[in-house]
């Protein structure tokens, strides 16, 4: 019943008056049937496993909102959602490029703070095997020597998701500029206030982007934004 949700008839019409091709998943019904899938309410039995695939059909119609959460979701451990829900953190920051690209001021500003921070990948997920990694087994812990001295030899690379505060930074001036989002600007002011990595400290764009802060604050009456 509301899997239909997901599917327009040829006939039937999109709120902007636009003929809708039933023959393709509508965005905003799979998301909504994906945020019920996922918590068991409006009807339906909670089932993340499908929820997740759900999302990533409405994402794949360009509804930012599902990509977001479907970039959430890429990040949590194997397994902790559901054995067909998969963990991978370079997906997620693709969806968040994505939706940042459309104009998404949190998208943007999520994925700076992934850069900034430098993201630890969890190891774990590139040692399990594919059926633990879907939960058909449990997660064993490793013991053998020869995985231990394989991991310690790991590069760094693979551990973490490099930073890269260049691209920080322009992922912030695209979140403080696109949705006034405060904590995106309030972050280029200390960036430029300290100077990072490629990043040179300019006391002047701090103080324009302190600035820009402090009215964003005032106008939404906090420090939240879009």
């Amino acid at each position: 019943m509301f899997e239909n949700t997901c599917f327009r008839p040829i006939a039937d019409k999109s709120p902007n008056g636009k003929e809708v091709d039933g023959s393709r998943a509508y965005g905003p019904g799979c998301f909504n049937l994906a945020k019920m899938l996922m918590t068991g309410q409006g009807g339906v039995d909670m089932d993340r496993n499908r929820a997740y695939k759900v999302f990533d059909r409405a994402c794949q119609t360009g509804h930012g909102g599902a990509c977001h959460i479907q970039a959430k979701i890429l990040l949590s451990p194997p397994g902790a959602l559901g054995k067909d829900v998969p963990y991978d953190p370079y997906r997620a920051m693709d969806l968040y490029q994505k939706v940042c690209d459309t104009g998404d001021s949190i998208s943007c500003f999520t994925l700076a703070t992934m850069l900034l921070r430098g993201d630890k990948i969890n190891k774990l997920a590139r040692n399990v095997t594919p059926q633990e990694a879907r939960g058909e087994e449990p997660i064993q812990q490793r013991t053998n020597e020869d995985d231990r001295a394989m991991t310690q030899q790991d590069d760094d690379d693979e551990m973490y998701i490099p930073r890269d505060p260049q691209r920080a930074e322009q992922l912030l001036v695209a979140g403080c500029a696109t949705g006034a989002h405060a904590p995106s600007c309030f972050n280029l002011a200390v960036m430029y206030q300290n100077g990072d990595d490629g990043v040179p400290a300019d006391p002047a764009k701090a103080e324009e982007y302190k600035q820009k802060t402090e009215r964003i604050i005032q106008t939404i009456g906090g420090f939240g934004g879009k």
